[in-house]
């Protein structure tokens, strides 16, 4: 098991609104989301756009 290296900053507030986009980053990255995405989904053509994996990971985490 690879063991990611996150930390979390010292703060005041609950953890617990915040561990579902820990939870879900870990899933994203152990998955290879972003390399399953990108090669199914094509590139655009334009050097403006965004790619595929970059655009639903951030729809995703938000």
């Amino acid at each position: 098991m690879k063991i990611l290296n996150y930390k979390l900053s010292s703060t005041n507030e609950l953890l617990t609104a915040r561990i579902g986009l820990l939870a879900t980053a870990h899933t994203i990255n152990t998955l290879s989301l972003s390399n399953t995405i990108d090669q199914h989904f094509p590139d655009l053509g334009n050097n403006c756009a965004l790619k595929a994996s970059t655009f639903i990971n951030t729809l995703i985490l938000s």
